[in-house]
């Protein structure tokens, strides 16, 4: 994988990008791109860390994909005019630290290595462009199911009112679904939707019934909500169809969150449900990484 460094605004130092794991937005001059760096931005704004605008070109050897080629000028003008965007959108006084950037490599490589330094990364979901192909191809996939930082999916016509949802089926991934929720929903002025998913019993043996998860409780739902008491939340259980289910209470909402499940038969793939609010949730939604093994017991201590 190539990497080529275009430009930068002068207020913005290198170090200081160092100390602060950044927020970035893929951009390749769609309107769902500049969309996403719009949601980027105001996230940037919130965390109070810089915001990178990246757009990326194959790594071909060929004059067009070069610096200075016309593919990698076009690059440049998109970076620009998503940068104009994001400034126009904030006054003077209450500036976002933006840096443009061109990349040059595969983009689920180039976004996936970005994701270790960075603090989420916001992609357009549909339009024309390098990314327009993400929300239904496989690139979108393969970076929400690799990056090690959350990832966010942002429609072109993305709305800001409405509530969060949260989309939780068990203590272990749904712990840091409901701190990102309930912070998301603080720092939006908005109520919490947690749709709490009951997959029904495991039918394949006598043995499989007493191993049924169990479902979030109201009190590990308080325990993620101490730091934000000022949001209000509704649990809502979701039992049978979860898809068309979420998909309904998503119509509501101004942004979903979820933790990216695995497909127990292919585990190389995102479980159908994370792949189902990537492709159709009418929200921007924001996918968590997979939370490490539990520990033992440790499921019962907010009970």
């Amino acid at each position: 994988m190539e990497t080529d460094v275009s430009t930068s605004r002068p207020a913005v130092r290198p170090a200081e990008f160092a100390r602060r794991q950044p927020v970035i937005a893929g951009i390749d001059g769609s309107r769902a791109a500049i969309r996403a760096a719009e949601w980027a931005a105001a996230e940037a704004r919130s965390r109070q860390v810089p915001l990178r605008l990246i757009a990326i070109v194959p790594a071909i050897d060929k004059p067009a994909f070069r610096a200075g080629g016309s593919r990698y000028r076009q690059a440049l003008e998109t970076l620009e005019a998503a940068r104009r965007a994001v400034l126009a959108r904030y006054p003077d006084d209450d500036p976002v630290e933006v840096a443009l950037e061109v990349k040059r490599g595969q983009a689920e490589q180039v976004l996936v290595e970005l994701s270790r330094s960075a603090a989420l990364i916001a992609l357009g979901s549909t339009g024309i462009g390098f990314f327009a192909h993400l929300v239904l191809g496989s690139t979108a996939l393969s970076v929400t199911r690799d990056a090690r930082c959350p990832v966010a999916l942002v429609r072109p016509d993305a709305t800001v009112t409405g509530d969060v949802l949260v989309v939780v089926t068990d203590w272990h991934s749904g712990e840091p679904a409901l701190s990102a929720a309930f912070r998301a929903a603080h720092e939006r002025g908005a109520d919490l939707v947690v749709a709490r998913v009951w997959p029904g019993r495991e039918w394949s043996g006598i043995d499989e019934w007493g191993n049924s998860p169990a479902l979030v409780s109201d009190a590990q739902i308080e325990h993620c909500r101490r730091d934000f008491p000022d949001v209000r939340f509704r649990p809502v259980t979701v039992v049978g169809d979860v898809v068309s289910a979420v998909e309904r209470l998503s119509a509501m909402a101004q942004l979903v969150v979820v933790t990216h499940d695995v497909d127990a038969i292919a585990p190389a793939r995102l479980g159908r449900a994370t792949r189902d609010l990537v492709r159709h949730s009418s929200c921007p939604v924001l996918v968590l990484p997979a939370a490490p093994a539990p520990v033992v017991g440790s499921e019962a201590v907010h009970r």
